[in-house]
């Protein structure tokens, strides 16, 4: 004998569609008045049911529901909205009542605490990739700077047409981002930064012979090669080339196996691919090696985002069954 719940709510309605539109006044009346309302909440998500069935058996029979479809849809968006406070009230108690009706995932209300988990872990990924390019940012800032205190008007439109150039890039216009860099590289072709960024968009839209030219530009004006490799990553990375950029920070890392500026870009390359555990390893060994280097703002950083993807594996983690 199949299991009720104590939530669901009876119908007093004689006709199909009056039942239906009992669920819909209720949910109505429901969805706008959660606070307060604990455990009962979850009758909401019950009356849903009610008018997705009832939707669908008098659709089937030829019934025009256009009213009432629009009302059902209308609750949609307004539990979507309020998710946060569904959840306040009813959150506790959810999976346990997910277990006895055992819904399938075309109905999506009963998975909110699902979505809200999703939702916190794609949160937390962005804030610590953003961490990495406003770091970036900053260090470019830091060296234009550190090289021109007073920069001649030709260095000031360079740095313009690259922070255009990475503003376009965010938005998805790689055409239009390559000509800003190359604007800017023309101005200042001794700075690496413009040659670097053209050779990855060359990359990324399969231009190879064009991505090596502007790739041996660049290489000739790091110091290292692991510094190429390691900016390069970090470019990849901004691109959503999660393979690219892995090669290249392995082969940086390899090359410089005590710098712990690679350890924290493998660290957001692994968060991005949800590797959570290996994002926390090499976490701890950036801020290990900043340590011992006496670099206080990497060490700081590499343990802020620890805590952080620490978060997102316990988001990760399977709810257990009740």
């Amino acid at each position: 004998m199949a299991k009720v719940s104590k939530f669901f709510v009876p119908s007093t309605a004689h006709t199909p569609a009056d039942r239906l539109r009992e669920a819909l006044n209720l949910a109505e009346l429901q969805v706008t008045n959660l606070r307060g309302t604990g455990s009962q909440a979850l009758e909401l998500l019950h009356l849903l049911d009610r008018s997705a069935q009832g939707l669908a058996e008098l659709e089937a029979g030829g019934v025009d529901v256009r009213a009432e479809r629009v009302r059902f849809e209308t609750v949609q968006r307004q539990l979507r909205r309020r998710q946060g406070h569904f959840l306040a009230e009813a959150g506790a108690v959810l999976r346990e009542e997910r277990a006895t009706v055992q819904p399938d995932r075309a109905r999506w209300w009963w998975f909110l605490d699902e979505e809200a988990a999703r939702q916190r872990r794609h949160q937390l990924q962005r804030i610590l990739t953003w961490s990495l390019v406003v770091g970036l940012f900053l260090a470019v800032a830091y060296t234009v700077y550190d090289r021109f205190i007073a920069p001649p008007p030709e260095v000031r439109q360079a740095f313009q047409h690259s922070a255009r150039g990475e503003s376009l890039i965010e938005e998805g216009d790689l055409r239009a981002a390559l000509a800003e860099f190359e604007a800017a590289a023309a101005l200042t072709p001794d700075d690496p930064d413009p040659w670097l960024w053209q050779g990855v968009i060359h990359f990324e839209r399969n231009e190879l012979d064009d991505a090596q030219v502007a790739f041996d530009a660049a290489r000739s004006l790091y110091e290292t090669d692991s510094d190429f490799l390691l900016a390069r990553s970090m470019a990849y990375l901004r691109l959503g080339d999660l393979a690219a950029a892995s090669g290249d920070i392995e082969q940086a890392i390899a090359q410089n196996p005590q710098a712990g500026r690679g350890y924290y870009v493998r660290a957001n390359i692994a968060t991005e691919q949800e590797e959570y555990a290996a994002a926390i390893a090499d976490l701890e060994r950036a801020a290990d090696l900043a340590r011992a280097a006496g670099d206080t703002q990497l060490e700081a950083t590499a343990r802020t985002q620890r805590a952080m993807v620490v978060q997102l594996q316990l988001y990760q983690q399977p709810t257990p069954s009740p």
